[in-house]
């Protein structure tokens, strides 16, 4: 099995509604989130006893005239503090374990898509948009899930709060459910506002790290043209419809947040001005107006809780619209061919390039662009009519050419260890590095294959990235391998070493090498030689040198 093979996953498992990707989210997470709100229900529940328990001991003791109650209502007092403590905290890890679980799982199914739509992406999503994408985006959907336990812990407070004051007095439970409706009947517009401005300010963001990526991609190409002036117009430009953007949150927010604050104290002073009236005529206690106070406190204080639920709520669900908009895009290569076990020679009708099976063929080409393309198609990353011993490759599953060609190239390094690039077992990876000549990138990690590759292969040189890509190819052991410059960031021993035990590793099995240096080419079985993406004539080395042109071409390798 090929270890490189990207992970073939059903993208249709993705919902496409952004609630509903909310709620797959959630879901994943079953167990968790159940944990978390129970506990949550059972420490709010606990929260909201404690003034009705403080209101017992008041009445007590006034009752009785001395201090005997307290010390039995004490105890009681301090097991419920004790112990809803100990619940809250079961409550609080098991949503923050979830909202993690949440944020690594989105990460994941951004990787996991990526890799089945590949170029599918290019033009549809930005490279800044990505770093959006699987940060921002996957931090709101999952922090939503620890926000939505805290409302509902204020929703439970509320049911509870509200039965035991109405058990109190009927006029304090109206107050306090009709204040918290009137609370969410006022914030409510706000929200949406907010939720409209969050949606302007993520596509602002979007415009501009994608600017901010392409700039950084193509500075030299941008300095080369004299266009730096023009990009810093539209850069500027973007960055004030950014800015305009956050403005715009940053005042619905400040409702929301004003909001938030004052309305619960409003209705802590509506509910005490009630039950001091209520204490006055005799129908309430005075421990029945202290517990009305302590738990219209905490009720108002948890309604806020539940304003921050929605908060999440809105900026999770333009989260997922973005994350939703990208599990949309969809390969540029299809995946309706079905069959399996083709052999024979590779052959691209639009070039005439033919890779035969078992040998060693290096195609050398002036023009590097159009033969790398030959070599894509033949790898089935362009649509085209290539075929694999007659039979057309897109009439084969994509995962069997996946799994059984093998395409390098410039391919990227990720943040892992040696032996997780590698991705094979010590014997085999140990192997590929010495047939790439890559020991020094064993010995510069420590010559431990636990040693990390920072992303991107910064801690390597040029020509170390590019013998690690090589051994990871050929750790692979692919049935074809197709590669592109394997080489051409190594001095002439080295190249002269890699070509000899790639050769001799490689036996028996198709390789094919867009190359031009005399070093592959003498231990080529067949050299293919292509003119303006087309070729012109196949054979072996010494029999295409007698053409002036192909010498020429050859030679200035051989004077590098």
């Amino acid at each position: 099995m090929n270890p490189l093979r990207p992970p073939r996953l059903s993208s249709t498992d993705i919902p496409a509604d952004p609630w509903r990707y909310l709620l797959y989210v959630a879901r994943a997470q079953t167990g968790l989130v159940a944990l978390g709100f129970v506990g949550l229900s059972v420490s709010g529940t606990a929260w909201v006893l404690l003034p009705w328990a403080i209101a017992k001991v008041i009445d007590e003791v006034i009752s009785a005239g001395s201090a005997e109650p307290l010390l039995r209502w004490t105890l009681v007092l301090l097991a419920v503090a004790f112990a809803s403590s100990w619940v809250f905290i079961a409550g609080y890890r098991a949503l923050f374990m979830a909202e993690s679980h949440a944020r690594v799982r989105t990460v994941r199914n951004l990787t996991d898509h990526l890799n089945r739509a590949g170029t599918g992406v290019r033009g549809a999503i930005s490279p800044g948009e990505m770093v959006n994408l699987s940060t921002e985006d996957a931090h709101k959907t999952g922090s939503f899930i620890f926000q939505l336990g805290f409302g509902w812990m204020g929703v439970v407070m509320l049911g509870v709060g509200t039965g035991m004051l109405w058990n109190i007095a009927p006029a304090l439970g109206a107050v306090i459910l009709g204040g918290v409706l009137f609370i969410g009947f006022v914030v409510g517009p706000v929200l949406g506002r907010l939720q409209h401005h969050q949606i302007a300010y993520r596509s602002s963001v979007a415009t501009l790290t994608g600017q901010a990526s392409d700039v950084v991609g193509g500075l030299r190409v941008l300095r080369g043209v004299g266009g730096e002036d023009q990009f810093s117009r539209r850069y500027r430009a973007a960055s004030r419809d950014l800015r305009e953007a956050g403005y715009g949150v940053a005042r619905a927010d400040s409702w929301v947040q004003g909001l938030r604050t004052s309305l619960p104290l409003a209705l802590m002073a509506a509910i005490t001005w009630v039950a001091a009236r209520l204490a006055l005529t005799g129908t309430i206690t005075v421990g029945e107006l202290s517990a009305s106070f302590g738990m219209t406190a905490l009720v108002a204080q948890h309604s806020g809780a539940m304003i921050g639920m929605a908060q999440a709520v809105i900026a999770a669900q333009v989260a997922a619209r973005r994350l939703t908009a990208f599990f949309g895009t969809r390969s540029d290569i299809a995946d309706h061919g079905t069959g399996r076990g083709a052999h024979g020679t590779l052959r691209d009708p639009e070039s005439a390039l033919a890779i035969e099976p078992g040998r060693l063929t290096v195609v050398v080409s002036a023009e590097g662009k159009p033969a790398e393309a030959a070599m894509e198609r033949l790898a089935r990353y362009r649509e085209s009519g290539a075929e694999w011993g007659g039979t057309r490759l897109d009439a084969l599953a994509l995962d069997e050419v996946r799994e059984r060609i093998l395409l390098l190239r410039d391919d990227y390094l990720f943040a892992q260890t040696l032996g997780e690039t590698l991705r094979v077992d010590p014997e085999r990876a140990l192997a590929a590095i010495e047939t790439a000549c890559a020991g020094d990138v064993h010995s510069s990690l420590g010559s431990d294959l636990d040693g990390e590759v920072h992303n991107g292969g910064r801690n390597l040189s040029g020509g170390q990235r590019q013998r690690l890509r090589l051994a990871r190819a050929l750790a692979a052991d692919a049935e074809v391998l197709l590669a592109v410059e394997p080489t051409s960031a190594v001095d002439a021993h080295t190249e002269n070493l890699i070509a000899s035990r790639v050769r001799a590793a490689r036996q028996g099995r198709t390789t094919a090498v867009l190359t031009a240096s005399p070093l592959w080419l003498a231990r080529a079985d067949t050299v293919v030689w292509m003119w303006d993406g087309k070729v012109r004539a196949a054979g072996t080395h010494a029999e295409l040198s007698r053409h002036d042109e192909y010498r020429a071409l050859t030679s200035r390798q051989e004077s590098r």
